[in-house]
């Protein structure tokens, strides 16, 4: 009887211990756009900073909380707008991962190569695991009208130009693409998940579905490489403030809510993640979603 309660014992810690390694939590925001600038339709730019404040203090409170993603636009225009948002995330108990967006580069040209430093960029893309998880970073802003690169730039004007030929809706010069080698890096990160056995989670500032006038220029070839893995559970971003969601081929599209609209009420979450579900947490104006894994 004794070896009994003990084997049974034995077996529910295992089985507690299995549960806290598969499920991770983490903490999301997008749009912040701060500049100090006068309101503009529903966007109130000064109001930023207090919101930021706000998601930076719950996400401090949530010791369950393992990072922290900001999906882009930090900054709405202007180089000296990161400044005063520094000290709002340095009083972060976590790390944050930051992604670019199209507003983040709204600064003079002679600051254009500073940008990613100012956002702790040391890479543009890049990934992390953590609990069965493979997170991964992807850099919309590659191929781009605001790339301090002018052969990047050239190839932007291409991409947008043949999209606004085809009628496509999003040919606009405020979205951004992928380029190649970033692609390439995308399909081995996958094949090195598919062989660990390990769910994935994509972060990029621009959706890919719903298509619609914000989604990546070659979102299509993105959805392409995801759709060649399994392990691919959720693609996460912002840029359309409105939000929006798709389910396409198992992957859950998540487009958040962009903070920097409405007054006073804010738009950030909580993510839980496990074998089974993606749990969403929201928070102000972004909605709450449980969202099944196949």
């Amino acid at each position: 009887m004794k070896h009994a309660v003990q084997l049974i014992l034995i077996l529910f810690v295992g089985f507690i211990s299995k549960n806290a390694k598969t499920q991770i939590s983490f903490g999301v925001f997008a749009d912040c756009q701060y500049c100090d600038c006068e309101t503009l339709n529903s966007r109130f730019y000064r109001n930023s900073p207090e919101k930021l404040e706000e998601a930076i203090a719950h996400f401090n409170q949530k010791n369950n909380l393992e990072f922290v993603v900001n999906v882009g636009d930090l900054i709405d225009r202007d180089f000296t707008s990161f400044t005063p948002l520094k000290p709002i995330l340095q009083k972060s108990n976590k790390t944050i991962y930051h992604l670019p967006g199209n507003h983040d580069f709204e600064v003079e040209p002679e600051h254009l190569e500073k940008v990613p430093k100012e956002l702790g960029l040391s890479k543009m893309y890049y990934s992390l695991e953590k609990k069965g998880w493979m997170f991964i970073f992807m850099d919309g802003t590659d191929i781009s009208f605001f790339s301090a690169d002018k052969e990047k730039v050239k190839q932007a004007n291409v991409m947008s130009e043949k999209l606004k030929a085809e009628g496509k809706p999003n040919y606009h010069p405020w979205n951004g693409g992928v380029g190649k080698q970033q692609l390439n890096w995308l399909n081995n990160q996958l094949q090195q998940a598919k062989s660990k056995n390990l769910n994935v989670a994509v972060f990029c500032h621009y959706p890919l579905l719903p298509f619609e006038s914000h989604a990546l220029w070659n979102q299509a070839e993105v959805i392409e490489v995801l759709n060649k893995y399994s392990c691919v559970k959720l693609w996460m971003n912002g840029h359309n403030h409105a939000g929006n969601y798709a389910l396409s081929n198992g992957i859950h599209f998540v487009n958040l809510k962009g903070m920097v609209e409405t007054e006073n009420e804010n738009a950030f979450a909580e993510v839980i993640l496990n074998d089974s579900t993606i749990e969403i947490k929201g928070l102000g104006r972004e909605e709450d979603r449980t969202l099944h894994i196949k």
